[in-house]
């Protein structure tokens, strides 16, 4: 195993370990875990990050138990690849990026088109392929080093956007038009999960008696 160098004048290095159901971290001073612990941390660390992603490949997905083990295989041998690149999920050690929802809301926006782009680069018709397919695939960009950059895009977009108001050239209350149909939905939709105030659920509209019957009828 490669010795750990470090620099004895060099602050000692800190990792802040979270204690799930103490709902709190641990300061760990890396610089003195033994060695023979510290061998047991790398095992124990590379077995979840060579492991990250093959929980999806499942006895559904790859009934023959061949092509399950390759697979498997060849999901760690990514993650490998990604943990030697530094390119992996990282949950401590590296500043977030500060970003917001809306933030994110627009690289992934932004994701999307790269995505849908680069299916018609491929040949691949945009309609044969489901929305959650493409969403998985630009969140997996956004967690690239030039999805990072993306991310630095998308608070450029939003800043800007910010600047601009039609207020003065439109009034949108007036004209855009609320859908009844939608409100109604979305309240009912609130009171199913139990989230809809008590002023609100009053204006549910609820179904006649026999209703939902004759509207099966064709």
């Amino acid at each position: 195993m490669a010795e750990l160098q470090t620099d004895a004048a060099a602050a000692p290095q800190i990792v802040n370990v979270p204690i799930t159901k103490g709902k709190t971290t641990l300061a760990v001073a890396i610089d003195d875990i033994p060695a023979d612990v510290w061998a047991e941390v790398i095992l124990q660390g590379l077995k979840v990050l060579l492991n990250r992603g093959t929980s999806k490949v499942t006895k559904e997905t790859y009934p023959k138990a061949e092509e399950l083990t390759a697979k498997a295989n060849e999901v760690a041998a990514t993650q490998l690849e990604m943990v030697m690149t530094s390119k992996i999920k990282f949950t401590g050690g590296k500043k977030k990026s500060g970003a917001t929802g809306a933030v994110m809301t627009e690289a992934r926006r932004l994701a999307k088109a790269l995505v849908k782009d680069e299916l018609k680069r491929a040949g691949i018709k945009i309609s044969h392929v489901e929305a959650s397919e493409i969403t998985k695939a630009a969140n997996a960009y956004l967690e690239t080093e030039q999805g990072a950059a993306l991310v630095e895009q998308a608070k450029v977009n939003l800043a800007e956007r910010e600047k601009i108001s039609i207020g003065g050239v439109i009034d949108v209350a007036k004209t855009v038009h609320i859908s009844q149909a939608l409100v109604d939905k979305a309240n009912a939709r609130k009171a199913k999960d139990g989230t809809l105030s008590a002023k609100q659920a009053g204006k549910v509209k609820h179904k006649a008696k026999g209703e939902g019957a004759s509207a099966a009828v064709h």
